[in-house]
Formats: structure tokens, sequence, C-alpha cells
């Protein structure tokens, strides 16, 4: 039903047309889309960041309004088309479980940027099966009260309409309006229809003047990309092995190459390692072809249960380069709920333990076989398999900047890359970029140019020199802009929810028109290095904390330190992680204020899984993450409040193998396990 998401409002945001309503989609969903509603046309991606807290990010275009290359505007259409960022949040204060009871709201659009569109409200809505009504109160460009209905006619169509006393005045570019009068009417109405596939087609008549027009598609970030089964239950298959009865019947080298066998078939995971002890079974291994360390548990665990006799626990140490993170005790039960698709108890879940695992596996082993606890011990199987990968990716880099003449502008590129991978804590990574198509023109990143080039060339070495303490470093040509190196110190909690620790780089920049070379000096960018006063080098160094509310799925970060731009300050980063997906959002604040604001800088990071895309419609995983980071501010000092780029930061390498995080994920992939129809 339509009304499960929510509908669109023009901008993106859950609502009717040009208001929000109190309702908002559910947990992990949104939108992306575009609205015509001339003389604006709204570009948005919506979504249910939090479980109460929907976010709206768009940009809006007057169709009337341009901008010469002076930056001045003008309405003779001369230049292109004025566009404004904006935030849009909405927090949802209530949810109503009682159609006599409504769910409240309370919410800001346009939150920062130039704040063009700003306005603050409380909302309201009742709903009642199909039927859905709305009252609520705007500041500012909103006007006053406001108020409509929803009515979801069928599953594929709803109709809205509202009282819409929106002051279209308020929009003000310099000495120019948009929209220069009232509007015409006061009511806007029109339909929304739905495809399965959650492809939206709104059509409606706004203000009594014009036709509107909106294409969205709904997404789901804890399912398939598009559509709504789960991603992950395609994904397992059923090893169907014949099982032991009895432990006493066992021959442990049949069974430890059962294990083996089952883990090369269906898991991609290398350095594997089985060992049986008293009516235990110990596997360690490292995930090298899963986004999803939990997934690969997982993985793994159906692969054991399909093989394994009637045991009192189950050992899962999954490696990052040979090094031992995590122990996942299971009890023996769980494999019989594995085999049954019934893992509903919550006794054998507080029998699960997830711990920080010893730091030696071998030492270990070797103390349980001096006990005289340890029957078999496998050799290190597959120790070479995904040691080395060679493999070519396209690349999409997307660009958006108001200040550019094309707006919205886009490189695309074939990577070629390679990855080494090691048993001994190292690792080695190089990308030469070769770009396709190229319309970014953009003289602040002279990097995006067209040449081919080494994008990236690391190698990094992580240790563990002491129960949940973890260094790591890497040096080598760290992004497109710069060489150097990084290395990071982290300690965890006994559970993973806190960290603090401390981050140390020095770096160079490089050469933005050579394939790896270095530049001169520092670049002032538009008018070439800058050998006379500065040194090409730069030291950097933050003070880092962290803490995960594993509730919901939140990860809160503090930087404090010196950033490239010599500039001292802080960086807070709030993430939202949903497995291997994770959206992101960063302010800095440091001594180099960006003209007009408190702040620094400001933005979105994203991390998608490759099979997000592709490999959940053929049942396949993939390692693979998308990585971008775009800035939510279209002037800023170019390097102020910037850290240096980097490859694999404990971030990457630790967080889904966290105790706390890696047992809620597993938990709930094990029950949509247990649940999926074969």
């Amino acid at each position: 039903m339509p009304h499960s998401f929510g509908t669109p409002a023009n901008a993106g945001f859950t609502g009717l047309w040009e208001y929000p309503t109190a309702e908002m989609p559910t947990d992990g969903t949104g939108r992306f889309g575009a609205t015509l509603a001339s003389p604006y046309a709204f570009y948005y991606v919506n979504l249910a960041w939090l479980p109460w807290l929907e976010i709206n990010t768009r940009l809006t275009t007057f169709d009337n309004i341009h901008v010469d290359h002076m930056g001045s505007a003008n309405s003779v259409g001369r230049g292109r088309r004025y566009m404004d960022k904006a935030i849009d949040l909405k927090a949802m204060l209530h949810r109503s479980r009682r159609w006599y009871l409504p769910s409240v709201a309370f919410g800001v659009s346009d939150v920062m940027g130039t704040e063009l569109m700003q306005a603050w409200y409380g909302v309201a809505t009742w709903r009642r099966n199909n039927v859905a009504f709305t009252l609520g109160y705007g500041t500012d460009r909103m006007n006053g009260l406001f108020a409509g209905f929803a009515w979801d006619i069928a599953p594929w169509l709803t109709f809205k309409a509202e009282y819409s006393p929106l002051d279209y005045t308020r929009d003000r570019v310099e000495n120019y309006r948009p929209h220069p009068g009232r509007a015409r009417a006061r009511y806007n109405a029109g339909v929304v229809m739905s495809a399965p596939w959650g492809t939206e087609l709104s059509i409606s008549h706004q203000r009594g003047e014009e036709f509107a027009f909106t294409l969205s598609q709904r997404f789901n970030l804890t399912g398939t990309f598009f559509g709504s089964n789960n991603r992950r239950n395609t994904a397992y298959e059923k090893p169907g092995s014949a099982r032991l009865a009895h432990w006493r019947d066992i021959e442990p080298q049949k069974l430890s190459n059962a294990i083996i066998d089952g883990l090369s078939k269906y898991v991609r995971v290398r350095d594997v390692e089985v060992a049986l002890g008293e009516r235990k079974i110990y596997v360690a291994y490292e995930n090298y072809g899963h986004s999803s360390h939990a997934e690969a548990m997982v993985r793994v665990l159906v692969v054991v249960a399909a093989v394994a006799p009637h045991v009192d626990a189950v050992f899962l140490i999954p490696r990052v380069r040979g090094v031992p993170v995590v122990s996942a005790e299971f009890p023996g039960e769980m494999l019989f709920g594995i085999r049954s698709r019934e893992l509903t108890s919550e006794r054998l879940w507080r029998e699960t333990r997830f711990t920080w695992a010893e730091r030696n596996f071998s030492t270990f082993l070797a103390g349980l076989e001096k006990e005289g606890k340890l029957l078999f011990r496998s050799e290190r199987s597959m120790l070479d398999r995904a040691r080395h990968d060679l493999k070519a990716m396209v690349v999409y880099e997307p660009r958006i900047n108001r200040r550019l003449d094309d707006d919205y502008e886009s490189r695309w590129s074939v990577d070629l890359v390679y990855e080494h991978r090691s048993s001994a804590g190292w690792a080695g990574f190089a990308a030469v970029r070769f770009p396709v198509w190229n319309d970014i023109d953009i003289w602040w990143e002279p990097w995006t140019n067209d040449d081919v080039r080494l994008q990236r060339a690391v190698g990094s070495y992580v240790t563990r020199p002491a129960g949940s303490l973890w260094v790591t470093g890497e040096a080598g040509w760290l992004d497109e802009r710069y060489f150097g190196i990084n290395t990071w110190c982290r300690f965890y909690s006994r559970d993973g929810r806190w960290w603090f620790g401390a981050r140390l780089s020095a770096v160079r920049e490089r050469d933005p028109f050579s394939f790896a070379g270095l530049a001169r000096g520092r670049l002032r960018f538009g008018f070439g290095p800058d050998d006379a006063n500065l040194s090409p080098w730069r030291s950097t160094g933050w003070l880092q904390a962290g803490y995960n509310f594993s509730d919901m799925g939140l990860d809160i970060a503090l930087d404090y330190g010196q950033f490239l731009d010599t500039d001292v300050g802080g960086k807070v980063s709030l993430t939202r992680r949903w497995d291997d997906v994770a959206v992101g959002f960063w302010m800095s604040r440091t001594d180099r204020l960006t003209t007009g604001k408190n702040f620094t800088n400001t933005g979105v990071r994203l991390e998608l899984p490759a099979e997000r895309w592709f490999g959940s419609w053929f049942g396949r995983s993939s390692a693979h993450v998308w990585e971008q980071e775009f800035t939510l501010l279209s002037t800023w000092r170019a390097d102020a409040g910037r850290e240096p780029g980097a490859w694999r930061s404990p971030d990457r390498l630790l967080t889904q193998l966290r105790p706390i995080e890696l047992r809620k994920n597993v938990r709930k992939l094990l029950e949509e396990y247990s649940a999926f129809e074969w």
C-alpha cells in the first residue's frame, strides 16, 4: 500500500503536496525523485534515517531566475538557473496505533545553507484504514494553519488534497522572486500512482495555476534496493550434506574436510582453520567476498550445521589479515534450530556469546592441546585463495554545486584494480583510473581531469598488540590528491560499544596532471604550486572517540586536532548503519569558518554495497562497497576542516566486527534465514 511508505510532497518529504504530514516511511526506507511545479523544480533523496527521524536532502531550482558568471541574479535567462541546496528534518514525537489519536511530528525545512525556504512546523495526522486527515501549523513561508487529507482508493492509487496558505512571496534571490504574487488559489489536489516495484507518479493541480508532476522511486536499505524481498535470503544455498548422528561416530579428519569443502563451495572465505575439541567445533576464517561480515558468519554457521553431529558449542572466529578479531560461541542446539528453521528461542540467544577473540588462534589451540582438550586440528586451508585479485570496475563520480555553470557534472571512468591479501597483517591495493566520459570542469578540483592517473596505491598493516587495542597504518598514494602516511591507534571497550584513540597523518599533494608525480609545493588552486613560503609536507593529527547506540545502529564519532589548513578544531560524525549499509552526516568547526556560517564544513557520506544494485537480483554477494562523500556547502575554504584520504581505516576494518554490532546483525540474519520459504 502507498501509505506504508507515505507519499511524497513536492519537495520530497512525506506529506501532502506543499505541506508535510505526521507520517513517515518505515526505518531504513525512503525515495529519490524529481518534481516539476513551475517555476519550481525539486530533486531530492528522502530517508527514514532513524525510526523517528526523516531526513530530506534536496536541490531546488527556480526556472525564471538565472545567475550569470559573476554570480549576479537576473530574470532574463542569462547564465544557469538558480539552484538552492537544502535539508529538511522531521521528528516523529508520537506514532499513533489508534485512529482517534493522531501521530504527531515536529520539523524544519531548509535547516542549513541559504535557508531561503526555511519554515518550522508542528503537524498531527489521524489515520483510519485507508483515509488520513492532517492538521498543522507552520511559520515563515508555511504561513499559518494548513490542512489536508489522503485517501488510498486502491493499493496503487492515492488521492490527496490540501488547504495551502503558503506564502510564495518569501522566496527571493537578491531582488528577484520566482513567484512574485500570491497564489491564485489556496487548494492543491491530485493523485499518486504506485507500481509494485516502488515507482511512483504524481499528477496534481496546484495554486490554481499549474499542473505539477512528480516521478519517484522507493528504496529499502534493509532489503533489496528495488522491491521489498529480503536480499540475503535469496543468497543462501542449502548444502544438503548428510549429518553424522553421534559425536562418538565422527572421524575428525572427515568432519574437518566436510566443513572446509562446504566453505569452499558456499562461502567466500579464505585462510580457514578447523579444530575439534571436546564436543566443540572451532572454525577460524577470513571473509573476503561478502560486504557483510554478519552474512559471512551466518553462511559459515549454516555449512557447519549441515555436516556436524550434535555438539555442545560451535566457535566461529573471523580474522582480518590473519589477525583474530571476534570469537562467537553458539550453543550446539543452535545447529538443530538452523536445520529445522526454528530459531525463535530466546534462551539460545542468551547462551550465545560474542567477545574479542584471543590474539593468536594458534596459541589458543596449543593451550587446548596441552590441556588434552583438542582432538584434531586441520592445516590452515585456502591460504592462497583470493590472495591476489585483479579486476576492472566502472566508477561514477557526481559533482553537484550551484556555483558551477553546469550545476550537475559527472565523470565515468574504468578502474583497473589490484588487491593483495596476506595472513600476516599486510595488505596492498592499487587502482589506475581511465576516464571515459567527463563533463567535470571545476578549477578547485584539477585532479578530476581527463588524464589517466594512479588513483590510489597503498600498502597497509594491522596488528593487535593487546586485548582490544588495535594499531594500523598505511602509506602510499592515499587518494587522488594526497601522497603520505596514515596511522591509527584505537582501543575498544569489551563489547565494542565505545572506543578512543588517535590518528596521525603526514601528506604531500600530488601533481594533478601527472600519473603518479608529486606537486613541487602546495597547490594554490587556479594558480599552480607555491614553493616560496610553504613546505610541501603537512603533518596533522587528531584525538578520536566514538560510541555506538546499538539498538538504533547509530555511531557517533568525535575528532579534535589540526586539519590540513593548519586550522584547529573538531569534527562530529553521526553514521546510521544497517549492517553493511551506512548513511552518515558530519560537521566540522575550526578556526577557519565558512563565510556567513558558524561552522567550517558539513557533508554526507554513503557506503552502499555492490549487491544492493546487482547481487540481490541474482542471489550473489559481493564485498565491493561504493563509497562517496558529498559536501553540503557550495562555498568553503579548500583545506579547512579537511582530513586526508584513507584506504582502510579502523572504521572500515573493524566496525562491523565489533562484538555488540556483529551479534545484533547475525541474529537478524539467522531469523530471516529461518523464516525464508524455500
